[in-house]
């Protein structure tokens, strides 16, 4: 069809109400579309005014249209009555005259939760001026709403399972507190119920020698419900006109219960710990719903036990992350925090520099706001605390509610959930990252940390415990939720070996169990070797699955970097140790039997692991 017999047939189309675009109406059709469109450099139209053209193009298409403005000399903003939108900026982008033509589409500013108190969750907010140590979960529910499948253990106190804010995030739990005494629930030992009770310590607790003599000096007189605050932190609902909004969005909590009127023991934590990732536990039901991310808001002096470390190597080898404060001891790391393979947080005030309470020290991976009251005088309000989910009873449990706006509520206790509930929203927009990849993104898009200028560098501190954080003392830098989920977005590079690497002998490198966002896929693989004793070969760099030649024995190192359909990379770097080739066979007949020391030499290095150590880049 000719351009004139075109543009006639559109004209009588129009004017017998019919249309060449292929189904019913759509319902914007009566309102009219709105597009922006850039005429080509070499349009004959660009020699008439700006609404000429408009009308040119429209007699063409056999609309009426109009020209409601210009953004740029070169854009046009047209309307035009009867066609929709997306129908208009198809049908305009077809037009020779036309560079592009785009719909003109409204945006509106980001909702925010509908929860009364969330204007006083300072740390959830946007950084500014005021407030630069903000973790902006705002700006990270813009990407991720987390997912209910994604689940968040709180190994704590308990928590107020009946609590409004609480109940739909809740999944079925476990007391772990295997002494009664401490447990204070009236059950025997260990059970399926993992309300909090409360915590406090009766005078009947101080007159049982049996109880001082479990916990001596412990001496509490009301309950914190602690539990159920760190619960709250990580997934209170949002949206529900009730109270706070959770930083993890749908995220599932799973409340495990471990400390009790003493605090908890190493053993029933450790067990409460390995039940929560889904690991066995004698005389325990199995947990079917393992968590993904480990929240432990609690602390205790002492390097990190062989108890702790055995328990958190089989954790993190499930696949699970934890996460746990560092301590309010302005002091070193306490364990479990000082473990290897916890992702350990110290806490910062709303401007950023350490909090005075907060330990520190080299095994921090992170800082986030954690609460200071600034005021010190006696009745003056606490001036940046948390306001979380609670239980309004002194002692036993009451009505539920919420801490109160000015309350002395801080702590590193708080700051852990802000870090566990942005895992959980890292995993919902990428459901396959790893352990290790989790840890290394949270600290890749952390903020770095501000300076004050009163303030000496960490570890001198004030006479308050305060500093200016150093990456050596308060980890990577300061949460930052919002960038930390775009880090999760981008793809996890994974490589898997055929075989056992002998030198002259190729083996194959593959890319197949790499990782991307739901909706993404893999567009480019590029693999390289960064060290060894040689120049090793690819059979081709650029593809997702290669053979790798290394000319003589060592240790190689490799990078394999892949890139998704929206640009963004992940690399991981891999080390092969290369065995030398076994000797020739003795007596020089060929093709002779193999000696059994032969055998066994060969099975010794096929039995060698492969060592690896990952590191993904930010995208």
């Amino acid at each position: 069809m000719t351009s004139t017999l075109r543009r006639t047939c559109l004209a009588l189309l129009a004017l017998t109400g019919l249309s060449l675009l292929p189904g019913a109406a759509r319902a914007d059709d009566a309102v009219g579309g709105r597009v922006i469109v850039k005429f080509r450099s070499s349009s004959a139209l660009k020699q008439i005014a700006a609404a000429g053209r408009v009308q040119s193009l429209a007699q063409r298409l056999g609309v009426t249209a109009t020209l409601i403005g210009q953004p740029a000399p070169e854009l046009h903003v047209m309307h035009a009555r009867g066609i929709s939108t997306a129908a208009l900026a198809a049908r305009l982008a077809q037009e020779s005259d036309v560079e592009f033509a785009v719909p003109d589409r409204l945006k509106q500013a980001a909702a925010l939760p509908n929860d009364p108190l969330f204007s006083a969750q300072w740390m959830l907010q946007t950084p500014d001026t005021t407030h630069p140590a903000a973790i902006d979960a705002v700006g990270a529910w813009t990407l991720s709403a987390g997912s209910s499948g994604v689940v968040v253990a709180v190994v704590d106190t308990g928590v107020r399972l009946d609590h409004e804010d609480l109940m739909s995030r809740l999944l079925p739990g476990y007391d772990f507190i295997s002494d009664d005494l401490n447990a204070g629930d009236g059950q025997p030992g260990r059970d399926a119920d993992p309300a909090d009770p409360g915590d406090f310590v009766s005078s009947a607790d101080l007159a049982n020698s049996a109880f001082t003599q479990l916990c001596p000096g412990v001496s509490r007189a009301s309950s914190s419900w602690h539990g159920t605050q760190i619960a709250g932190i990580v997934a209170a609902e949002a949206n529900n006109s009730l109270g706070i909004a959770g930083v993890a969005g749908a995220t599932r909590v799973l409340p495990v219960r471990a400390l009790g009127k003493c605090g908890g023991f190493d053993s029933d934590i450790i067990a409460g710990m390995r039940w929560a990732a889904g690991l066995s536990v004698p005389g325990v039901p199995a947990n079917t719903h393992p968590a993904r991310v480990i929240n432990l808001s609690l602390a205790g002096s002492g390097s990190c036990s062989a108890a702790y470390a055995s328990a958190i190597a089989e954790i993190r080898a499930a696949g699970t992350l934890i996460v746990a404060a560092a301590g309010n001891e302005t002091g070193p790391v306490e364990e479990p925090a000082n473990c290897a393979g916890v992702l350990a947080v110290a806490g910062v005030r709303h401007v950023g520099t350490k909090v005075g309470y907060s330990s520190f020290g080299a095994e921090v991976g992170l800082s986030a706001p954690a609460g200071n009251c600034v005021n010190t005088a006696t009745g003056s309000p606490c001036l940046f605390p948390f306001v979380n989910a609670t239980n309004l009873g002194s002692t036993v449990p009451a009505a539920n509610g919420y801490t109160g706006l000015t309350a002395q509520t801080v702590g590193t206790s708080f700051a852990t959930p802000l870090v566990a509930g942005t895992a959980a929203l890292m995993i919902a927009a990428h459901p396959g990252l790893g352990v290790t990849a989790l840890g290394e993104r949270l600290r890749a898009s952390a903020t770095a940390f501000p300076s004050d200028a009163s303030l000496a560098a960490c570890p001198t501190t004030t006479a308050d415990g305060q500093c200016n954080c150093t990456t050596a003392t308060c980890g990577a830098g300061m949460l930052n939720a919002k960038a930390a989920v775009q880090a999760a977005q981008a793809p996890e590079a994974a490589v898997a070996v055929s075989a056992t690497p002998v030198a002259g002998s190729a083996v194959t490198l593959s890319a197949a169990a790499s990782t991307t966002a739901p909706g993404a896929t893999l567009v480019a693989w590029q693999w390289t070797q960064t060290a060894g004793p040689a120049s090793a070969a690819f059979s081709n760099a650029a593809a997702a699955s290669t053979s790798f030649n290394a000319p003589q024995a060592g240790t190689y190192s490799l990078r394999l970097t892949v890139t998704d359909d929206a640009g963004r990379q992940g690399s991981v770097d891999t080390t092969l140790d290369v065995q030398a080739p076994p000797p020739p066979a003795e007596g020089g007949g060929g093709g002779g039997a193999v000696d059994g020391p032969l055998l066994a030499l060969l099975g010794a290095a096929a039995s060698l692991a492969i060592a690896a150590r990952r590191g993904v880049r930010r995208p």
